[in-house]
């Protein structure tokens, strides 16, 4: 019955036998993953799905970046992010690029992690000057008769380099994703078909193709965009897969002679696949650690991202009395949180990036600067305009013009001219623009063991779903 449902979900992704008449159709199917954030509980139905399709076509499987942090069993492992490794090594990937949680860690643990795959790691736009990261622009694989050819570009678009610790970068450079994807589509004379697995946003990719309109395929990555049957921009097919596998991207490539004839692709949803008996085990390996899995807490209701986002912000203010404190929608990094027997790894999955705590001397003033430059933040289009620095300590009204940007910010309980004891994660006080020549601390207090400490010792937690943003149109 499932090697009957793979086979309706592929159609048309059939492959015909290769001959050696010149004009006889050559077809495979180029298999993608991105932004799998250590969801290694998806694995064992990926893995099903890989091999029924392996059974009907000829595959390249490959992954657009992502891969390792934001599971606590994953990050927390004998060896940090090798389970993903491992796991991708057992579905015999052919090639990936890097995304910017691949820095998460370090440069060291992740040229480790590269040398433990099986696969090839590229990335066209990164060059190193310390010993680590030197890695292939470009990989050429073939299959089923037809040379594929591939290019991996990475965002650079978070200060020159991407999201993440500025430590985590030091001694990289990161060219224009736009530029150097330019400078490679020559790679297209050695191969049938030309494909840039990149890591920069579906929005950024059709600027790519603006700048670089050589490319046949774009794999994409980093802005979670669900792209059910790809988009064309130009002659370029452009595919994401959303994220955490709940899809696999299945694009179908034709050839007819020396000529792409066709470019196919549709998404494929997992959770209707049986797990693979091997995979599940060992998953379940992974996920039998005593000390994660410890309940420390409760909540009186289920929260959701905005009411994390309330958990985590009011958290972070109090353990570090200050009067005002903000955390992002970004770093919540899951979707919803049970009522009972929350666990020390419910915290690390919720916050896996080991952010420490910043505390800033902040007028409203300067808040409200930096709550207009991210409102209008022109460098992420996908980011812009959607309130993202969640507030404890009072609520806010960003108020926006004709063209939906911030004019003005009214808060509840701020003054603009008094000056406050701001508590701010150090992902935000990096990225986000506003007077950094105000006094600042980082404390080194971990944000994770903030939240550990608060359900342990203010259980059950009484925090609510209600933002406290509001956005209103300006009065004239």
């Amino acid at each position: 019955m499932k090697r009957l449902l793979f086979a309706v979900l592929l159609l048309p992704l059939v492959v015909l036998s290769a001959c050696s008449r010149s004009d006889t159709p050559r077809k495979i199917v180029i298999l993608s993953t991105n932004d799998i954030h250590a969801a290694i509980q998806n694995f064992p139905r990926l893995a099903t799905a890989v091999e029924m399709c392996r059974d009907t076509a000829e595959v390249i499987l490959v992954d657009a970046g992502d891969r390792w942090t934001g599971n606590a069993y994953v990050d927390h492992a004998p060896e940090k992010c090798r389970p993903v490794i491992d796991l991708m090594n057992l579905l015999d990937y052919d090639v990936a690029t890097l995304g910017n949680h691949e820095f998460d860690h370090g440069q060291q643990l992740l040229d480790q992690r590269i040398e433990q795959a099986d696969f090839d790691v590229i990335c066209a736009n990164m060059s190193s000057s310390t010993p680590y990261l030197h890695l292939d622009p470009t990989e050429i694989v073939e299959c089923g008769g037809i040379r594929v050819g591939f290019v991996g570009l990475v965002t650079n678009f978070a200060n020159g380099h991407p999201d993440g610790k500025e430590v985590n970068f030091e001694g990289l450079t990161f060219p224009s994703p736009f530029e150097t994807a330019a400078e490679y589509q020559s790679l297209a004379d050695q191969c049938d078909l030309l494909v840039a697995i990149t890591h920069i946003g579906s929005d950024m990719d059709t600027l790519l193709v603006d700048r670089a309109p050589g490319y046949d395929l774009i794999i994409g990555g980093h802005t979670h965009t669900v792209i059910p049957e790809g988009k064309t921009y130009g002659h370029t097919m452009i595919t994401q897969t959303g994220k955490s596998l709940k899809y696999i991207g299945a694009t179908e490539v034709e050839m007819r002679g020396d000529t792409i004839y066709r470019i196919y692709n549709r998404l494929i949803p997992l959770d209707g696949y049986a797990e693979d008996p091997q995979m599940k085990s060992l998953v379940e390996q992974y996920y039998n650690d005593p000390e994660l899995n410890k309940a420390i807490g409760s909540s009186e209701i289920r929260l959701g991202i905005v009411g994390l986002a309330n958990f985590m912000a009011a958290a972070i203010t109090q353990a570090t009395d200050s009067q005002i404190g903000f955390y992002h929608f970004g770093g919540v990094r899951i979707d919803s949180l049970r009522k009972d027997s929350i666990s020390i790894g419910d915290m690390y999955t919720l916050e896996p990036f080991s952010s420490t705590i910043y505390t800033v001397e902040m007028s409203g003033a300067q808040m409200r600067e930096m709550i207009i430059n991210k409102f209008n933040d022109t460098k992420n289009p996908k980011e812009s305009h959607r309130p993202d620095l969640n507030p404890y300590g009072t609520s806010y009204t960003i108020l926006t013009d004709e063209n939906g940007n911030a004019t003005d910010v009214r808060f509840d309980a701020v003054d603009y001219d008094k000056v406050y004891k701001v508590a701010l994660c150090n992902y935000i006080y990096e990225n986000y623009r506003f007077d950094k020549s105000v006094p600042a601390d980082n404390t080194g207090i971990l944000v994770t063991d903030v939240l550990c400490d608060q359900l342990r010792n203010s259980s059950p937690l009484k925090y609510d779903n209600r933002l406290a943003i509001t956005i209103e149109p300006q009065k004239r």
